[in-house]
């Protein structure tokens, strides 16, 4: 079993004032575990600032990190952006719909300050590791891992969204070197259960249900009782994940004009 090997990345140049904000943007959730998972995203993203972002950085050029929600939780997007404060936006899902293309771009286009909006989570390699990880924690490869994979995503009505689990599916498979079916938990087919069954009629004796969300939730228990024999955690904040946060902005930092003087 391999892992994708990273690009290489280039630093970016930066100059010695101040730094624009770092704004995050979840979904949002009823779950009191979910909610802890997404903060602890945001606490692991500010330490990673605090220190030397990566080495590329001193601790003593600071990066305001924040978290916004579109729906469910406050604040919106657009509230933390009415400011004006120079902003880079990092849609935290882990493939594209509604809320990316519509709730998250809008916000970002209506903003009154200068604002650098980044791709989506997506299949980065960073996410590719991530669920590799995760699964061999749980027991799901090796000897005696899983002989198939479902890999669970909350699901969307956009094609493009679905797509992207699917290719992400098969990205998984070749890696993992068994069968990995994408699926999801709603609005979208097939779902968990579904893939579940038919992977148990295929003649699959241990199922894993590889968990394709950031936070514990409605979807991520969906996901769980779906029949698998084993399921992953959600990817939360997980070290790859605050590896891609931080990259994301380095690579958008430089788009938002700042003010030397002070915003």
């Amino acid at each position: 079993m391999t892992t994708p090997t990273p690009p290489t990345p280039t630093p970016a140049q930066h100059s010695a004032g101040p730094r624009p904000r770092l704004l995050l943007v979840a979904h949002g959730t009823r779950s009191s575990a979910g909610r802890r998972e997404l903060s602890r995203l945001l606490l692991e993203t500010r330490k990673r600032f605090a220190g030397a972002d990566g080495g590329a950085r001193p601790a003593t050029t600071p990066v305001e990190c924040r978290m916004a929600w579109v729906d469910v939780q406050t604040p919106g997007p657009d509230k933390v952006l009415a400011d004006g404060v120079p902003t880079v936006v990092i849609p935290a899902f882990l493939a594209r719909g509604y809320h990316v293309t519509e709730d998250v771009a809008g916000a970002c286009r209506d903003a009154p300050g200068p604002v650098a909006l980044t791709p989506h989570l997506g299949a980065e390699p960073e996410i590719v590791r991530a669920l590799v990880q995760r699964l061999a924690e749980s027991g799901g490869t090796g000897a005696f891992g899983a002989d198939a994979v479902v890999l669970g995503a909350a699901g969307s009505r956009d094609e493009a969204s679905q797509a992207e689990t699917r290719e992400l599916a098969a990205t998984m498979s070749e890696i993992l070197g068994v069968p990995v079916t994408g699926a999801f938990a709603s609005t979208a087919a097939p779902t968990a259960t579904d893939a579940v069954a038919a992977l148990r009629a295929d003649g699959h004796r241990r199922i894993a249900m590889l968990t394709h969300l950031l936070a514990p939730g409605f979807f991520a228990d969906r996901l769980a009782n779906a029949g698998a024999d084993l399921a992953t955690p959600p990817l939360g904040a997980h070290p790859e994940i605050i590896d891609l946060l931080v990259r994301r902005y380095r690579e958008y930092e430089n788009e938002v004009g700042v003010d030397p003087a002070g915003q």
